[in-house]
């Protein structure tokens, strides 16, 4: 990273740099999509996903997050230079436990959505859920505890090193790094989800949140400490 780069330069520069892979794994998501309400079989196949996720719930949603957003992203991290963590268990570990609580927000989140907006497909209605996640939940409590989170692993899990970083200015230096990619992101993405039934969003966004789990680590990794 540039020395000096603003915040905002960090989340710009982590959303060019996540562009393309992030743009397929949307197409992919689309083709998903169209698929389940074009294909017979496909849709078939999806409603036993869709049954586990009624029949288990927020459990079902938290394991997902646990393997698709905790467990593989450490393995790829493990096998990468670039990427490799210090503690690599303690990552793993971490990385299972923070993911499966953000399944439980996710879970919550969803089914709020669902109850408040209506749980059908219609254009207004996954307009009126992504201005909901995107303008509200995403910037005023995702974004903050998630890059909370990952400042709290980049400083050695240590509470004293990251209380020490959220200072003045501590939303605008740790979380709008995250932030600016995450609507980069997520905004498509979460409208592909809610064109979705609700008991799809939830394993779609573990899928979808896989990429945004290794994204989230390399931030945390890219964004400068205060007094740097």
């Amino acid at each position: 990273m540039a020395a000096g780069a603003t915040p905002w330069q960090i989340g710009v520069r982590a959303a060019r740099a996540n562009l393309v892979p992030g743009l397929v794994l949307q197409v992919a998501a689309v083709l998903f999509v169209v698929a389940y309400y074009r294909s017979a079989s496909f849709h078939g196949l999806l409603q036993h996903v869709a049954d586990w996720q009624d029949r288990h719930g927020i459990v079902f949603t938290m394991l997902m997050r646990v393997v698709f957003n905790g467990i593989v992203p450490a393995v790829f991290c493990a096998g990468i230079p670039g990427l490799r963590m210090r503690r690599p268990w303690a990552a793993l570990l971490f990385g299972m436990a923070w993911w499966g609580f953000m399944g439980a927000n996710t879970h919550l989140f969803y089914t709020f959505q669902a109850w408040w907006w209506g749980a059908d497909a219609r254009v207004s209605t996954v307009l009126l859920k992504t201005a909901t996640d995107m303008l509200v939940y995403s910037p005023f409590y995702a974004s903050p505890i998630v890059a909370v989170a990952h400042l709290w692993q980049d400083q050695n899990y240590s509470w004293h090193a990251t209380r020490l970083q959220l200072g003045p200015g501590w939303y605008r230096r740790i979380v709008l790094p995250n932030q600016v990619p995450g609507w980069t992101f997520w905004t498509p993405g979460v409208m592909i989800l809610y064109s979705l039934p609700t008991d799809l969003q939830m394993p779609m966004s573990a899928l979808l949140g896989c990429f945004w789990a290794l994204m989230c680590l390399q931030i945390a990794l890219r964004t400068p400490a205060s007094g740097r």
